[in-house]
């Protein structure tokens, strides 16, 4: 084999860089398409999801929500010792946030157009299972009041005794200083 000529080697590469151009108005298209189809949305503002940012009516229609669909999570799925959510669920805020994530990826998934799709698969592989296990595992909160078979309510750890590295009681908000001054002299 022999090696190609200059000539060769320079019409390869205008060839390439004609072909990139393409890829790349192709790309672009393909993008302002996609974000044609999704709504806008205003991220400075937090969502419908957003427990600390709900005004009382839309928290209300949000718990009576979350508890319909814990119902029927233990009923539907048939949930079982250890992953049936116990009755105490809201009192604890890491199921409270888990589950209400896990309600919205249900309503994504289930409340779609009627042609087939792999979403509904997906919510179950990806999200249902992993949520529920996560939430359900050993030593979490909701475990504790399933193990016990009564509510039992979180106690914060107290940090009194918490050392830093030196040995001297840590102070967290000089170490999240110290720690934001590290990060952000290493950023452009």
């Amino acid at each position: 084999m022999t090696n190609p000529s200059p000539a060769d080697l320079a019409r390869a590469l205008a060839e390439l860089r004609t072909r990139h151009v393409e890829l790349t108005d192709t790309v672009e298209h393909v993008v302002t398409a996609l974000e044609a189809l999704r709504p806008a949305v205003d991220r400075a503002e937090p969502g419908a999801w957003s427990w600390e940012h709900l005004d009382a009516d839309r928290a209300a229609t949000l718990w009576h929500q979350l508890d319909q669909f814990v119902h029927d999570l233990n009923t539907r799925e048939e949930l079982t010792h250890p992953h049936h959510i116990p009755p105490c669920w809201h009192h604890h805020p890491r199921a409270v946030e888990d589950l209400t994530a896990l309600l919205a990826a249900w309503q994504d998934a289930y409340h779609r157009p009627a042609e087939p799709t792999t979403a509904l698969i997906a919510y179950r592989h990806h999200y249902l299972w992993p949520t529920l296990i996560r939430l359900t595992e050993t030593n979490t909160p909701l475990r504790r009041c399933i193990d016990k078979d009564q509510h039992s309510p979180w106690q914060a750890p107290d940090d009194a005794g918490y050392l830093d590295p030196d040995g001297q009681p840590y102070d967290p908000a000089a170490q999240l200083a110290h720690h934001l001054a590290r990060d952000t002299a290493r950023r452009p």
